[in-house]
Order: C-alpha cells, then structure tokens, then sequence
C-alpha cells in the first residue's frame, strides 16, 4: 500500500510541474462564458438616420459608438454598412486601412481633423463616423446594419467581427424647403461631408450625444475677385454677406428668438463672448416648419432680427438680416427634434443644396412623389 500510494504522489507531482511549465509558455485561451461579443460595446446613433440629396447623389450621417470592455487592447481593421430594403442589401460600404483611420476619433480627445489609429485600450471608447451615399436610381434602405472587424493578441483575447443592432432610417415624407439667399456667388462652405468640421461637433446634452450639425452648411458671399470681403479685413461691414437678407425657407412658426450676443471682429483670434450652450449658435431663430421638424437660422448680427417667438412666417418672406460673425459666415440648418418642442431642439442640418427650390428627404421608396 506504502508503495502504491507512493507512485501515485510521484505522478501527480510530475503533471503538476509539466501544467506549470506548459503555462508559462502559452497563456490560457479566454473562457467560453467571455467572448469577444461579451467584451465590446458597439452602438450606433442618432436612433434613427436620415436621408439628404445632394451632388447628385443620396447621403446618411450616422456615428458607430465603440467600447472597449475588456482587459485587453484591441484594434478595429475594418468597418462594413449594408442598407436594407427588408432583406434586400441595396447599399454596401465599407472601410479599412487609411479610409478606415479617417473616420475614426478616439473620445479621448483625438484630432478629428486628421486620421487617427482605430485602437482602443481597456476601457476606452472611440467614434466611427460614417457617412454612406448611393446614387438615386437605387433602392433606398430601410435600415443600416453595421459590423467591424477586430484583432486582439495577447492574454483573454479574441478576433472576430461585431455586429451592431440594426439602425433605422426615418420613413417621415420629405419637406421641400426653398433657398433662404438672394443674389449670387454664394459659396457653401463646410457642406455636408464626412470630414467637415460640423460633421463632427459632437456635444454631450444631458447624457446621450447631439451633432447638430450633421448636414450643416456656411454660406460665404464671394466678390468678383473670389474673396469674401473689400477693404479692412478687421471690419465685418467689409465682407459681401454683411447686410444680406435670409429669407424663410417653409412656412412656419418661429418657436425661439436669441438675439443680443456682441460681434466678434473678424481675424483677431478673440472672441465677443465665452462661447456656451445658450451661445454656440450666436444670434438666432428656430422656426418649426411642422410638428417636430424646425429651421435654424443661425451666427446672425445683432439688432437686426425681424421676428419674435410666436410670429408666423412664409416660404420666402425675409425674417432678418445676415449676420458675419469672426468666420466671416452665417449657417442655416433644418431639423428633426425628438422632444416635440418641449425642450431646446437638436439642430440637426439637412439644407441640400442654394437652388431656389430644395427637398430636406428621410426614406421614401418612391421619388416620384417627392
């Protein structure tokens, strides 16, 4: 018994050792109750996309929200969007390499100007911003299904692909508003696109994530030689958009009036007043054009707006006078709020295009009733 119970210990240690030395060398693989799925947070937002016309082509702004819940730091090599008309893919993009950095900023402050690395360590989130587009001959999609691709290396890690829940596309029908300018050489600058710096001015309110200014749109009136302005570059009565008219651009009710911000003098890095929530868009009116849907005229000159809240206006009659705050640009933005009204409105721009007639479009499958 004495020599049975012997080797048995012997054996035991034996395989001990062997465990111990076979561990050193490979780490051991992740436990089947936490897969890569269980360990990533990927959201998209706002709860429903829209749909924009311009450039001859069909448009959707919406952001990927990625989290990193794990201990380990992984890396997003791809990102792929299918536009669904029920089963049907009508829309597909995708990105990765270069395109991929472009669309990506890190929460934690990266340069969303420039390219950044699609990496998150523990507990880091980063923003996808995707910008689909497809020409208007096809189908238009019900919905956006979104999925990346991730490399893990290192101790509980995985690769696999993550797919998002499925984004709805707004089926409401389309507003057709007209141009809001008069005159001519009107330049849209900062226009709707995936790198325009609007495109990207993401503001936390109260909790979940507003860029109001998706499809936000700068026009600048340029003079016979191209530039913005004759003279003293320093005074904002120089520049051609000073004292242009900006006419309504639907019928509708103004809902808020913000006028008595100071002007900035162009070109002196100052500015009149800290810039906040109540004056990020400088001097100006909200107007709803119909339940929940608003126009924001915006960055107007003070002492010159002709409305006040309740009054009721009509596509094309002239509300105020432009106004050129120190980018020397006034910006018009129309919207979907997702409150009816009860609180401040997300500014969330949808203009298409300068001509004298433009269609702020959602989801419709059939054009010919637009």
């Amino acid at each position: 018994m004495y020599r049975s119970g012997l080797l048995i210990l012997v054996a035991i240690t034996s395989l001990a050792f062997a465990g111990s030395s076979f561990a050193q060398q490979k780490p051991p693989p992740a436990p089947e109750n936490d897969p890569l799925y269980m360990r990533v947070v990927a959201t998209p937002w706002p709860p429903a996309a829209q749909i924009l016309d311009g450039a001859g082509h069909r448009h959707s702004a919406y952001e990927l929200y990625v989290t990193n819940f794990g201990t380990t730091a992984l890396k997003i090599t791809k990102l792929e969007v299918n536009g669904k008309d029920g089963e049907d893919v009508v829309v597909t993009q995708s990105a990765i390499g270069k395109q991929l950095a472009a669309m990506f900023v890190p929460a934690s402050g990266g340069d969303a100007s420039k390219p950044n690395d699609p990496s998150l360590k523990p507990g880091q989130t980063g923003v996808f911003f995707i910008f689909a587009d497809w020409a208007p001959g096809q189908d238009d999609p019900d919905t956006f299904d979104t999925a990346i691709t991730i490399e893990q290396h290192g101790e509980r890690s995985g690769s696999g692909t993550i797919h998002a829940s499925a984004l709805e596309i707004n089926s409401d029908d389309p507003i057709v508003i007209r141009s809001p300018l008069r005159g001519k050489n009107w330049l849209a600058a900062n226009g709707p696109s995936n790198t325009s710096a609007h495109r990207r001015a993401m503001i936390p309110v109260n909790g979940p994530p507003h860029i109001g200014q998706r499809y936000a749109i700068d026009w600048i009136q340029l003079g016979g030689d191209g530039k913005s302005f004759t003279g003293d570059e320093h005074k904002n009565s120089s520049y051609h958009a000073w004292d242009q008219e900006i006419r309504a651009v639907a019928d509708g009710k103004i809902v808020e009036v913000k006028d008595g911000i100071p002007e900035n003098v162009p070109n002196r890095g100052k500015i009149a007043a800290p810039i906040t929530y109540e004056t990020l868009a400088g001097n100006h009116i909200i107007q709803e054009l119909s339940e929940g849907y608003f126009a924001a005229y915006a960055h107007l000159r003070p002492g010159t707006l002709k409305v006040k809240a309740g009054d009721t206006v009509h596509a094309a009659t002239c509300s105020h006078i432009w106004a050129i705050p120190a980018i020397h640009r006034s910006r018009i933005c129309i919207s979907r709020s997702a409150t009816r009204r009860r609180s401040r409105p997300r500014r969330d721009c949808r203009l298409r295009s300068i001509s004298s007639r433009s269609r702020i479009t959602r989801s419709t499958k059939h054009p010919s009733r637009r």
